[in-house]
This record gives C-alpha cells, structure tokens and sequence, in this order.
C-alpha cells in the first residue's frame, strides 16, 4: 500500500529528464547529484546484422533487386549499443552517432533509451531503482499513453516499488512557493506558458513553440555566416569542434585559425556527432556572449554597445557587438528569422513575441485569476539565464499590459532557475504528507498503467 513509504525513514528519488540534461537526485536534497546529457552516443551491434543467405542455395529472390528491396525493409533494424553520460558523448568513435530520446516536440518517442538515461542517472546516485520510490517529472503536454508507458518503464523496466508523474510547471511552481502562477520555462528546445492554478495546470492556457536557447545558439551560426569571412558552411561544417583539433596556434582578432586538425577524425565523424558538439560550441558562445537588448531590436543602437571577445576551439577569435544582443531576439522577436534558414523549426503556425506567448496564456485564464497570473509570472529555464532576459521581459509586459501590475519572480540561484522543476519534485517527495500520493507496484499490477491517468493529475 502506499501509506509504507510515509516517514522520515523512506527516502525517494527524483528524476527530471530535460531536453538538454538529465537530473536525478534524492528527495529533501537541494540540488541534483546527476546531472548529465539528455542525449546519447550508440553505434550499430555487428552481432545483431541481418544474416546473409547462403551462396551456395539457389534463391529466386537473389536475382531480384526489388525482391532484395523489400527483404531489407523488413529485416529488424540494427541493436543499438548506447553510450550513456556526459564522457560517452563527449568521447570521439569512428561512426559515432548522437541521438535522444525525445521527439521534437519534447515527449518520450524511444522508452528503451530512456530508461537506458534513468539507469545511468541510478548508477551516478551508486543506488538500485527497487529500494525506492519514484517521482518522475513530465511535460505539461505529455499525451496519455506516453504517461502510461513511463509507468511502465518505472515498475516493470527499473522495477521501482512505487511511482508518481509530476508536471513539471507545477513543481516549478511548487519550489517557488506558489500555488497559483503562470510558470515561463525557456529551456533548450522549447520555451513554455504553463498557467497553474492552485496547483494544477489549466491545460487550455498552455502555449508552447521551439524557439529557445537552441534557437539562439542557431541565431549566433547565422550570424557569423552572413557576417565573417572566416565561416563558409552551416551547422554541421561551419564550425570546427574541440574533438578535431589536433593543436593550434595564436592568431590575431578576425584572422583565419591556424590550427591543425586530425585528418582521419574528419571522414569518419557522423554527421550527427559533429552536430551536436557544433551546438555545444555555440552554446558555450551563447552563455559567453550573449545579452538580451533592454529594449524591442533597434540594430543602430545594438551595434553602438561594447563588444565581446570570443575564442573558438580551433583559435580563430573575434569581438561581437550587434551579434550578440541580436541573437536573442530568437526568443522575444522571432519574426526577425522567420526567412533565415534553420535558426527556427518550421511549423504551420507563426512563432509569437515572448510576452504574446505570455500574455495568450493568461487571457485563456478565467477573468477572476488573470490578476493573480500577471502579479506571479515565475520565469525557469536554463536560457533565462541570459543578461537582462527578466528585465526586458519585464519592459515589453508592461508596454503590452499597462493597466496590469506585473511581478516576475526569478531565482537569483543558478541552481535553482536552471533546475526548478527537480527542486520542486524534491521538495514534494520529501513531504510527510505525501506518502498517501503514491502509486504502489501492488495498485499497478491490479489495475495496470491506466492508474497513472487517476492519480497523478
């Protein structure tokens, strides 16, 4: 029954999966202990290849391209053998390939890799699933049968003795301590307006879109391919990450790196792994860098603001004035991109201004909660941590709502902003109250997955 994991004797874990990092720790902790890349290395298993048939048997099928064709669609894809944490990712293979489990969209789309990223996080922790309960952190869009299918990953994959599925605006909400708020998280993939409401989500004041911190990092490439002469490819050949530097030499601001690179790392690098550490040179740029204007764009005024210097891995370096205050504008003035290639996702719907975003979320608030929304704005998120983001979002908030009284409550904490919805769930986990909240193994194996639906709303 759920009531045995009631006490100060039981403790629990928190696992608070992100598009970006995996967190997990122990509840009533105030940090996370694992901390480590959402994303995971594999290469194809050579034992799991689909069997040639014998040379020496006559098959009718063997002088039919078409009937080959079709045999390889049908052959059962490849094992994958998957290199999980933050030195698994980093560590250059031949063919090394960079993956995640989540869509685009955010959601859970491969539970086996899933859990592969849960296990790790347990193995960080030096503890076994099954010693005790679980409180796993979801997306507010999460759709029903991913929730169901992450109970089952938890009592039948990690075999844990008893589960909940958290929302995770609402534990961010929870950690700032407040029942009622509309929780702004400006993550890696996504940025989100979540209304939260005596501690429940109101699902139809949800907006969500892909411009981000990704989406900035993005920006920052686009620039520098329109502006230097250094840079002549896009994502996946425009930078030269720190895996293929073999050594480098000093050069001098805006002149050609003279670096050495490992030539044989060059054709046998994947796509996918160049990719990725080509994002993680740009975010290192971003967070560098980057400063959101105090002001809507004004590319006069931007250019006339001090610059900053910036070394790549190969050594070429240069200072960035106007760049780095445009890059931002990803987020508050995506229209600015909209004809730039890859910097946003495309979709059907035109992306909004961050305060629209905000603001469209509160207006589908009842009338009698708007107030309560626009005075505890709680703004989380890894890309909020950007120069002047709270500030600037604070100026266009009140310019597009001015008989309002606007409140954005932002944790000076890097800890606590970049990781607010674990420290929710840590917090909640922890409480004595709590016990009677959880799902047991006992309650899942009488009425199945479907008991995630009842009892963590």
């Amino acid at each position: 029954m759920p009531g045995v994991y009631g006490g100060d004797e039981i403790n629990a874990f928190v696992l608070d999966p992100g598009a970006a990092n995996f967190r997990g720790g122990w509840a009533g902790e105030d940090t996370p202990r694992a901390v480590f890349p959402s994303h995971y290395a594999w290469l194809p298993d050579a034992d799991a290849d689909v069997p040639m048939p014998d040379a020496n048997v006559a098959d009718p099928a063997a002088a039919d391209p078409a009937a080959t064709a079709n045999a390889a669609a049908s052959a059962p894809p490849p094992r994958r053998r998957r290199f999980v944490g933050d030195a698994a990712v980093s560590y250059w293979r031949p063919h090394l390939q960079i993956d995640s489990p989540f869509s685009p969209d955010g959601i859970v789309a491969d539970n086996a890799a899933f859990q592969d990223l849960a296990a790790h996080a347990f193995h960080l922790l030096s503890a076994r699933p099954e010693d005790a309960p679980l409180l796993l952190s979801e997306p507010p869009t999460n759709p029903r049968d991913v929730r169901a299918a992450m109970a089952e990953l938890a009592f039948e994959g990690l075999n844990v003795p008893a589960f909940y599925l958290a929302n995770r605006s609402v534990l961010s909400a929870f950690a700032s301590g407040r029942p009622s708020a509309l929780v702004l998280d400006v993550g890696a993939s996504h940025v989100s307006a979540v209304p939260v409401v005596d501690g429940f989500v109101l699902r139809k004041g949800i907006h969500s879109q892909p411009a981000a911190g990704d989406a900035v990092s993005r920006a920052l490439l686009s620039g520098l391919v329109a502006d230097s002469p250094a840079f002549h490819g896009w994502l996946d050949d425009a930078l030269v990450p720190q895996f293929l530097v073999r050594k480098k030499a000093p050069v001098d601001p805006a002149k050609p790196a003279n670096a050495t690179l490992f030539d044989d790392r060059l054709a046998a690098t994947a796509p996918s792994f160049r990719a990725f550490h080509s994002l993680r040179v740009l975010n290192d740029m971003k967070e560098s860098i980057c400063q959101v204007f105090e002001a809507p764009w004004d590319p006069a005024q931007a250019a006339a603001r001090p610059a900053k210097m910036f070394e790549f891995p190969d050594g070429y370096n240069d200072a960035y004035s106007a760049l780095r205050f445009k890059a931002p504008e990803a987020i508050f003035s995506p229209s600015i991109y909209a004809n730039v290639p890859r910097v946003l996702p495309s979709r059907d719907v035109p992306y909004l201004p961050l305060q629209d975003l905000v603001l469209a979320a509160i207006n589908a608030v009842d009338v009698d909660s708007r107030a309560a929304m626009f005075s505890n704005i709680v703004c989380v998120g890894g890309a909020s941590l950007l120069p002047g983001f709270v500030d600037r979002l604070s100026y266009e908030l009140s310019a597009a709502a001015p008989n309002q009284r606007i409140k954005i409550h932002s944790p000076g904490n890097l800890t606590e902003r970049r990781h607010s919805s674990w420290l929710g769930g840590s917090i909640l986990a922890s409480l004595g109250t709590f016990h009677q909240l959880w799902v047991s193994k006992q309650e899942y194996d009488e009425h199945g997955s479907a008991i995630v639906h009842a009892r963590c709303k």
